[in-house]
């Protein structure tokens, strides 16, 4: 049975967007839910981008909250945690616990079906020994979450191999179909543009040509059990893959953080996908435990990209 699904939450309505997404995971995964609520007790020192200070009826409310928002199930646990930092709370837990995958929040400062990564959140992203999943802002109010078509940022690094790996053992647990992107910008990967003169008349076409034969590699071992589709998305990566969370259900993305190993430590390019998102984006670092507690491992070695 796979490790619990951990979710933050503090009775905001970012964090019901978690809990949301976090129970319909576990159904998914048939794990349990594991609901963590930090705070600073009222005798504590409390400063901004801490955990926020509780008495004992706001924390009888939130017990409350989270028992309403899961009701029909008996498979979670909420603890109470006094901590000083809420993000520090999830990463505890999750090391304790094993855990699957933390869910955390988009603050509401933008508009519904967007991500913005707050405080809480990237240090939660930085800081996870497991895969962080995100969830967009006012997805509680969206209606039933599914998990009918699920995207993976690709471009043939280990990175990518390991979020191609959870995407299809979350695609196997869902039976939803997976689209594999590549949005590595095709021009960025050749000799700088003041040697195109140079170049054979067919040199980005081949270019292209190498970028589809990789995409098919890729996409080979999947096609046995899941509906699979490859595109390669133009333009700049960041905008052509947030772009496409528009029609997707959940993206997976690889991470290319170099800090401590089996940590998520977002790279530059994960950072500004998962901040432009319109649906929640699942952050698989290098290392960290995958779906079903299995580790995921790149087949390939690293290439610039």
């Amino acid at each position: 049975m796979p490790q619990p699904i951990i979710v933050g939450f503090d009775g905001s309505e970012h964090a019901r967007d978690a809990l949301v997404l976090g129970r319909a995971v576990a159904a998914v995964l048939d794990a349990e839910l594991l609901v963590i609520c930090a705070y600073t007790p009222e005798q504590w020192f409390w400063a901004e981008g801490t955990a926020a200070p509780m008495n004992e009826q706001e924390r009888e409310r939130i017990q409350e909250a989270v028992a309403a928002e899961l009701s029909g199930t008996d498979r979670y646990e909420l603890r109470m945690v006094p901590s000083s930092s809420a993000a520090g709370a999830l990463q505890v837990a999750a090391e304790q616990e094993g855990a699957e995958i933390v869910v955390v929040g988009s603050p509401h400062r933008e508009g519904l079906g967007r991500v913005l990564l707050g405080t809480v959140t990237e240090a939660v992203l930085d800081a996870a020994p497991c895969a962080v999943l995100v969830a967009p802002a006012g997805l509680a109010h969206a209606g039933p979450v599914s998990f009918e078509r699920i995207g993976v940022g690709f471009d043939d690094t280990p990175q990518a191999h390991d979020a191609l790996a959870v995407a299809q053992g979350f695609a196997e647990h869902t039976g939803s179909s997976v689209d594999i992107v590549w949005a590595a910008n095709l021009v960025g990967r050749t000799l700088p543009l003041s040697f195109a003169g140079y170049l054979a008349p067919n040199y980005f076409e081949e270019v292209r040509s190498d970028v589809a034969a990789r995409l098919e590699r890729a996409a080979a071992p999947l096609r046995a059990k899941l509906t699979v589709r490859e595109e390669i998305a133009g333009g700049e990566s960041v905008a052509a893959l947030a772009e496409r969370t528009r029609d997707l259900d959940l993206l997976v993305l690889g991470s290319r953080g170099y800090g401590p190993l089996k940590r998520v430590l977002l790279g530059s390019v994960s950072r500004a996908v998962v901040a432009r998102a319109h649906c929640p984006v699942l952050v698989v670092g290098r290392g960290v435990r995958g779906l079903d507690g299995a580790r995921a491992e790149a087949a390939v070695a690293e290439t610039s990209a």
